[in-house]
């Protein structure tokens, strides 16, 4: 093997390597966002005892990508009587906004759980996200201690066109490096 060949197959190698990561990066899933909501609660947290009208949190959540692949709801609370609770997370400020029912999560005993929102998942998540919860028997009293949203985006379809044009580039820089060696070696240039 000559020097020349082998100063062509390290240059293949390195615009393979340098395309193959630039692609690589450009198909990187996008950033998820965790949102936790602690404190500052109305009524400092306490869910009303026998009290339809119950406890309210909204936030409004910006600057994500419109689809998501997945969004985790956290909640902890405290308090003795869980299953008294009925409660919902709301996405949207309307009656018909899309929503997922917390009540089959609220047992005594369990003051803290986690909840795929898979329901949610094909909406866009920049809106209003509201937490409820209602006592809705007498007896003990129960707070809200925090709740989070860990919400993971989708790759923006720009970002995998351009990992594919970058792969597909970097295959076909590599392709042509290979026919170029091929046509020197026919020609007797290289040993």
């Amino acid at each position: 093997m000559t020097i020349l060949s082998t100063h062509i197959k390290t240059r293949m190698l390195r615009k393979g390597l340098a395309l193959g990561g630039l692609a690589a990066l450009l198909c990187l899933s996008a950033q998820g966002a965790l949102y936790t909501f602690t404190g500052s609660f109305e009524n400092g947290g306490v869910i009303s005892d026998n009290n339809p009208i119950g406890l309210t949190d909204a936030h409004t959540l910006s600057g994500l990508t419109t689809t998501s692949r997945d969004i985790i709801l956290t909640v902890n609370l405290s308090g003795a009587s869980i299953s008294d609770l009925t409660g919902y997370i709301r996405l949207g400020n309307l009656a018909s906004s899309p929503f997922v029912s917390l009540d089959q999560y609220l047992t005594d005993g369990t003051t803290s759980f986690s909840v795929d929102l898979a329901g949610l998942r094909s909406y866009d998540p920049n809106n209003t996200w509201t937490l409820f919860f209602a006592d809705t028997s007498p007896g003990i009293e129960n707070s809200l201690v925090s709740w989070s949203l860990d919400i993971t985006a989708v790759p923006e379809p720009t970002n995998v066109g351009l990992g594919l044009f970058a792969a597909v580039f970097g295959v076909g820089a590599l392709w042509r490096g290979r026919r170029g060696r091929e046509r020197l070696q026919d020609s007797g240039s290289l040993n």
